[in-house]
């Protein structure tokens, strides 16, 4: 069975792009499915992620320089995974991100509830309807990122979001230092255990809703 391939993309850095890649993929791999990452940002931060302890789950390639053929390159290796999620780096434009929303099933953009983060989203939100004239079938979902539930501005964006244009998914991940904790030992978040408990809970709702949505297609 071929790999399900989920494009992390966001026009602004700050997003959350790689941990909400790294939590994803790390989530899925600890689910036993077979997942690789493919950073495709010049940056490298998921590369140093799984870099930083032993035992990632999930296979962390760089794929920066293949540019414009990512999605050639990664169509070669679906029936090597279950799951392949990239990192696309900050930039809408950049060939790489356009190749990976050609490839992927599932484009997932990562939005801090803050007017600066949502405006600086519509230039992505450009680029995947680009791209659906070459792949009709992609879907895309917003995925709110470091949640702060009980502040106005974050109601107040949340109250912007269904009119973006872009699905939100029900599954969000709120500000926590878990999540930092699992970029600083190169680990996933079930690797933490009990002490980031309510983390857990967050990106399992992830992976369950992800699957869901890919099963569907």
């Amino acid at each position: 069975m071929s790999a399900k391939i989920i494009a992390v993309v966001n026009q602004k850095g700050g997003a959350g792009k790689t941990t909400l890649a790294m939590l994803l993929a790390g989530g899925l791999a600890d689910r036993r499915k077979r997942v690789l990452v493919a950073d495709a940002d010049p940056q490298n931060t998921a590369v140093h992620w799984a870099g930083m302890g032993e035992g990632f789950p999930a296979e962390v390639e760089d794929v920066s320089g293949e540019e414009g053929k990512l999605h050639k390159a990664l169509r070669k290796r679906q029936d090597e995974f279950d799951y392949i999620v990239i990192d696309s780096p900050p930039a809408a434009a950049a060939p790489v991100t356009g190749s990976a929303l050609k490839a992927a099933h599932l484009a997932l953009v990562p939005v801090i509830p803050s007017p600066l983060d949502l405006w600086a989203s519509v230039r992505i939100r450009e680029a995947i309807a680009h791209a659906r004239h070459k792949n009709p079938e992609l879907q895309a979902r917003l995925v709110v990122n470091q949640m702060q539930p009980n502040t106005l501005l974050a109601r107040e964006v949340l109250g912007m979001l269904p009119e973006f244009g872009i699905p939100m998914l029900a599954a969000s991940l709120k500000s926590r230092t878990a999540y930092r904790q699992c970029a600083a030992l190169g680990a996933t978040i079930h690797a933490l255990g009990s002490r980031a408990a309510l983390a857990v809970l967050e990106v399992d709702a992830l992976c369950r809703e992800v699957e869901r949505m890919l099963r569907a297609r």
